[in-house]
């Protein structure tokens, strides 16, 4: 059974993680994505790990796509582009606003040229922001969002996350909004500009608590509905080995559960337990009396919302991952072999299955270009004329 998106095309310019992993997800649901790269190598290629002179970073993200080398301040290189994009169904982009246009590919240029066209645009603070040339990352985003003002504890600063949350919201954001757009598409027969915000999406992950803010005009220290706030029933706790338990017994039945197997019953009353510091500081004192091992055979089947705080090699080996396969892997010319996680979404037997890695950008953009009508000879100068690699 082919995937949902197969046949889909997309011309991908995208330099950073947001629009890079947009067209992973977008690859995974089985578009043919062409991925147009400078022909100085980005930052990507550089982060490690790098192997054999290969970054992880950049072929975690890169799976399945076709890499074709463009200098796009070169007219020749930018005439291509235009070309590519006429037989395209969706771009994506994640220039500052106006960079694309400035090169004469951006949406108004490129939807006369293909009206079917869908032109997707992440950026920091969107297209028409008075701040849409401000440059920022995923910690600029998350702070100027109020992630990091709530990812802290008692008078303690706040802690980056491990993960980067605007870059990977984004990511899906634009990804739902192409397919979304696509099925428009096939109703109306005209494409549109989605304009994706990298601070709208971090925004968006705290749209309960923004909720009950703009109803109470309080904040949520203030009102009471910091629901991550640490509370006795909702906690990490340090074991005697160092390691930690995340315990979570918010309802009732779990709390009753957690006091059971902590043999304390005379907690079980105190539900809901609010913040007291005085039980905390006692759910403390017992869980760093024993390892975390010993903990675990404790909590082992309580149905009560206890679990340990692995690291990320545990949670791969961790029970729900082995049994849903969510490891996929790539197969690189130079490295073999390569393991990375699977999508999520469940499509056709994506764990089983062998990605590859389009190393070969030189053969590649030859062949891309021949499929334009583009002649050995033309190839040929414009390798001389450094638009495409040599």
């Amino acid at each position: 059974m082919p995937l949902p998106l197969k046949k889909v095309r997309v011309l991908d310019f995208t330099h950073l993680l947001p629009g890079e992993l947009c067209s992973t997800i977008l690859s995974d649901l089985g578009c043919d994505v062409v991925r147009v790269e400078s022909l100085v190598p980005g930052l990507g290629k550089r982060l490690p790990p790098v192997v054999q002179g290969e970054s992880l970073y950049y072929w975690s993200i890169h799976r399945n796509k076709k890499r074709v080398g463009l200098d796009l301040k070169n007219a020749h290189g930018a005439e291509i582009a235009r070309e590519l994009a006429s037989q395209a169904d969706v771009v994506l982009e994640n220039f500052r606003p106006g960079v694309m246009t400035r090169l004469g590919i951006g949406y108004r240029r490129l939807s006369r040229l293909n009206k079917r066209l869908i032109f997707c645009s992440i950026s920091g603070y969107g297209q028409n922001s008075a701040w849409s040339q401000r440059p920022g990352h995923d910690l600029n985003y998350i702070a100027e969002a109020g992630i990091l003002s709530l990812n802290r504890g008692n008078n303690t600063p706040p802690v980056i996350p491990g993960v980067l949350i605007s870059d990977y919201m984004a990511a899906i954001y634009a990804a739902l909004s192409v397919v979304s757009a696509l099925y428009e598409r096939q109703r109306t027969g005209k494409g549109k500009h989605l304009d994706i915000s990298m601070f709208e999406c971090a925004l968006s992950t705290l749209n309960i608590l923004a909720t009950a803010l703009l109803y109470t005009g309080r904040l949520p220290e203030e009102g009471g509905f910091t629901y991550q706030t640490e509370l006795p029933n909702y906690s990490i706790y340090e074991c005697r080995d160092g390691r930690y338990l995340a315990v979570a017994s918010l309802e009732a039945p779990f709390w009753e559960r957690f006091c059971q197997r902590l043999d304390r019953p005379q907690w079980i009353k105190l539900h809901p337990p609010g913040t007291s510091p005085d039980l905390k500081a006692e759910i403390a004192k017992i869980i760093k009396s024993k390892a975390l091992k010993e903990w675990l055979t404790i909590f082992q089947e309580s149905d009560c919302c206890v679990s340990p705080v692995h690291t990320l090699s545990e949670a791969l080996a961790h029970l729900p991952a082995r049994e849903r396969g969510v490891v996929t892997h790539l197969v690189h010319p130079v490295l073999g072999n390569v393991p990375q996680l699977a999508s999520p979404m469940p499509m056709k037997d994506q764990a089983g299955a062998k990605h590859q890695a389009g190393l070969d950008w030189i053969e590649t953009t030859e062949r891309v270009l021949k499929g334009l009508g583009y002649s050995q000879s033309e190839i040929k100068k414009l390798k001389e004329a450094a638009v495409i690699p040599k």
